[in-house]
């Protein structure tokens, strides 16, 4: 069973282990260097800062013994044969996305020939030649978009592979996978940097900096990484494409709509259209993607040359005339629907029965589906493609071929996993009569086009399928057949060989809760979640699994209904229950009780019914010294903390003496920290205790280490504040914000009246000396203009500020440490 490190009794160690591995050799100091800056590619500052002499040869290659950068740390630009695994590490790190492999998907499902009229069309010719940035391409739904999209992204691919100057990112947003902002930056960094190694140089620094701190870049930082690239001198054009904008999420669409159109690069977008964007990019070139009857006719004669019957059928008289004319009038302008069409026609035996089904195709979308669906129910196993068509309709990600079939072999009534119900991918796609389609690449099966989930979330009720139920118990059943219920076994992450080698598991595991919480609970899931007593579960903020019985289990995935009634207490907020069998403060493998775990997810309606319960814990640490109010706080759950505070002490600290106003000015999370200071009389100063060497961080120097504005502004704000609380290495508020050269707040302390700019007694020393010592040239400045800073005061070592800026941290350019020394003795240092 995977253990977690006991967290240390220090303020900072503690912050480092919740949030990061310990420091490597780039990382002497706290939890590192510089905070990121801007990322720019000048000689003023950025990604390449102080690299003048960085010769770029190629995209390929890249001549420069280092390269600097805002994380002040040294990148080694050659990929060589020794670097090959770094750089497949730093690949997948990017993202899992490969949107190459979905491009060939999309590009092989064309019909050859197709969207050869791009290629004159005279706003495209344009765009394609660099004159115009933005290309928006709008179509109604079926039109073609997304193949026209992935041809021209072909073009742009072959330019690529004979001129290394040409530099191309695309993306493709579907409904299945709905993607945020920053996830399509790194899937679009992923394609430059596999595309083009010598861009690892600029990716590396970010990657040293997070990868340390198991965190992930911000959209800003991606934005500018990829602007660095962009405006470096190894590519002559650029081009970004992203096709099915309109298949995001709304907050989305703006995001990654004022991302890339903010971009030194072609771009090319696809979507339905999208009238209330088209202001977020004046200067956008529109151009309507609208069917070409050429297109449709070559469609037509390729998909025909694929259905052997139709085909025979189709060389009797004037037949084929007679069908490419009639699909092409009742197709209204949609590959979709004519693909659907000709599926319809694919079964007729003669020439009666096609005569009969041409008359009889459907004109418009959900006609056509209505018609496929009447062809499914009338097939060999409807009951099989209904399943199937459900499980893609509803399932919360892409599944892999194989893990639909596995999904599929669980029998109902009552659900059980069957290995010998498997059936082959070929069976399953002949039943659903194209509604679901197969891609070989990334070996995906969807259904064909959004349009058919809108279609199928409408009919499948109707035809009295509980989707999510269904679903819910599907999860379940494939979770009890892998032993999950008592899983005895290690996991260490969810690449383990338990997921790898049992196809849907890791869907199942994911997934079956929040399936049935959008159920009325299923009594099969009901019985699974009674037979649970070593139930391996991971929240975000814990390191490894941990083993949960029934109730906490049923905490952790809010079954709060389930929870009233096994308690004996309705959900109504006065009676208190009577006694339970069941042990409300039984705590799971790692000591975390019930109330605890709803309380670090932020199960409000869970927690508010466990408070009532008689006998519970409400400030039970777990074996990392983690209370529920504390674990809410650090979460930023602040409806949860705002019902944990009428009953517990806010002044309680953890094991490890972190208060809770501690834990949320670390985290930055704002209105926890204002419920908190609302509470009488707490303890705004609250210190880690002294362990031998001093007394440790306050909320005010946490906050300050770690960047927190709006955290320091409101603590300021307190009048009891002491903002001189120094710990006991790396001292005041002050001097941590300059050491990690957070300006912002440096000037917001400096304001204060009683700050002590010269605080020195701590390890570290003033924050005049932390600054020059990390290179933090703007934070010199800053502080020099204060009338008492004191430029020769020493630290207990005997260093001053001057001997500081001269030794430096070795990820500091000597140029720094030379202009920062030059400031210092234009201010008297000796």
């Amino acid at each position: 069973m995977n253990t977690e490190p006991v967290i240390p009794t220090t303020g900072r160690s503690q912050a480092n282990q919740e949030s990061a591995p310990q420091a490597s050799s780039l990382e002497t100091f706290k939890d590192g260097p510089a905070t990121p800056g801007k990322v720019e590619l000048s000689t003023e500052g950025g990604i390449l800062n102080n690299a003048q002499g960085v010769h770029f040869a190629g995209s390929t290659t890249l001549n420069s013994t280092q390269i600097q950068n805002v994380y002040n740390t040294t990148v080694q630009p050659d990929v060589s044969e020794k670097d090959a695994q770094l750089f497949e590490k730093i690949v997948e790190w990017l993202s899992d996305i490969n949107y190459h492999a979905i491009q060939a998907d999309n590009y092989g499902k064309r019909a050859e020939g197709t969207g050869e009229w791009a290629f004159d069309d005279p706003k495209i010719v344009e765009w394609l030649g660099g004159v115009l940035g933005v290309l928006w391409g709008v179509g109604m739904p079926g039109a073609g978009k997304t193949v026209l999209a992935s041809i021209i992204i072909d073009h742009l691919l072959q330019k690529a592979k004979a001129n290394e100057r040409i530099c191309v990112a695309f993306a493709f947003s579907r409904y299945t996978d709905q993607f945020t902002g920053d996830k399509v930056l790194c899937g679009l960094l992923r394609q430059v940097v596999q595309d083009h190694p010598s861009t690892l140089a600029f990716v590396k620094p970010v990657y040293d900096y997070h990868h340390q701190r198991k965190t992930r870049p911000s959209q800003k930082e991606l934005l500018d990484v990829i602007r660095a690239i962009f405006n470096s001198d190894l590519f002559d054009e650029k081009f970004c494409a992203l096709d099915g904008l309109d298949e995001a999420f709304e907050a989305t669409q703006v995001d990654v709509l004022d991302a890339l159109a903010d971009l030194p690069a072609n771009l090319l977008l696809m979507s339905r259209p999208l009238p209330l964007l088209k202001d977020r990019v004046p200067n956008a070139a529109f151009i309507d993607i609208i069917l070409h009857e050429a297109d449709i006719i070559q469609m037509i004669e390729d998909k025909i040359g694929r259905m052997p019957r139709l085909r025979n059928l189709l060389e009797k008289g004037d037949w084929k005339e007679k069908v490419v004319k009639t699909v092409l009038e009742r197709s209204s302008g949609m590959f979709l629907v004519a693909s659907l069409q000709l599926e319809m026609l694919g079964n007729c035996i003669n020439i009666k029965s096609l005569d009969t089904a041409l008359q009889a195709l459907p004109v418009g979308v959900n006609a056509m589906y209505e018609a496929t669906m009447e062809r499914i129910n009338g097939g060999p196993a409807p009951e099989l493609a209904l399943r199937a068509l459900t499980l893609l309709a509803y399932a919360r990600k892409s599944l892999q071929m194989d893990d639909l079939l596995h999904a599929l072999a669980v029998e109902t009534e009552p659900f059980k996993y069957d290995s010998n119900l498997l059936v082959d991918p070929d069976t399953v796609l002949s039943a659903c009569c194209g509604l679901i389609t197969f891609e070989p690449e990334t070996e995906l099966v969807r259904l064909v086009h959004y349009t058919a989930q809108d279609f199928l979330v409408t009919y499948l009720p109707k035809v009295g399928v509980d989707a999510e139920a269904m679903l819910a118990c599907t999860c379940v059943a494939r979770l009890q057949d892998c032993g999950f219920a008592n899983y005895n076994d290690s996991i260490s992450d969810y690449g383990n060989n338990v997921f790898t080698y049992h196809p849907f598991l890791a869907y199942a595991y994911h997934n079956w809760a929040i399936h049935a919480n959008s159920a009325s609970l299923p009594p099969f899931v009901e019985e699974f979640i009674l037979q649970c007593q070593h139930f391996p579960r991971k929240h975000p903020f814990w390191k490894g699994f941990d083993h949960l019985n029934s109730i906490q289990l049923a905490a952790a995935c809010n079954f709060h209904s389930l929870l009233a009634q096994w308690l004996g207490l309705d959900l109504s907020p006065t009676n208190h229950p009577p006694s339970s069998p069941f042990d409300v403060n039984s705590k799971s493998a790692n000591g975390r009780t019930a109330i605890a775990i709803a309380a670090a997810c932020g199960h409000l309606k869970t927690v508010e019914l466990l408070i009532r319960v008689q006998g519970v814990d409400t400030q039970c640490f777990d074996r990392y010294g983690w209370s529920p109010l504390i674990a809410a706080s650090r979460a930023g759950h602040v409806q949860v903390v705002d019902m944990l505070l009428a009953v517990v002490d806010a002044d309680h600290v953890n094991a490890d003496s972190w208060t809770a106003l501690m834990r949320a000015a670390y985290s930055g999370h704002i209105q926890v920290m204002k419920s908190l200071l609302c509470v009488q009389g707490i303890n705004v100063n609250a210190r880690e205790p002294d362990t031998g060497d001093g007394e440790g961080d306050s909320a005010l120097t946490l906050a300050a280490w770690d960047g927190q504005l709006d955290a320091v502004q409101l603590l300021l704000g307190v009048d009891a504040i002491d903002v001189n609380a120094s710990h006991w290495e790396d001292g005041t508020a002050l001097a941590q914000a300059s050491a990690k050269g957070h300006i912002d707040i440096v000037k917001l302390l400096l304001q204060r009246e009683d700050i002590d700019v010269n605080s020195s007694q701590c390890q570290e020393g003033s924050a005049l000396m932390q600054a020059a010592s990390m290179g933090h040239k703007d934070v010199v400045e800053l502080l020099l203009q204060q009338e008492e800073i004191d430029v020769n005061a020493t630290r207990p070592d005997g260093h001053s500020a001057l001997a500081l800026a001269l030794e430096g941290m070795p990820w500091v350019p000597t140029k720094t440490k030379l202009e920062i020394a030059e400031l210092l003795q234009a201010h008297g240092a000796q």
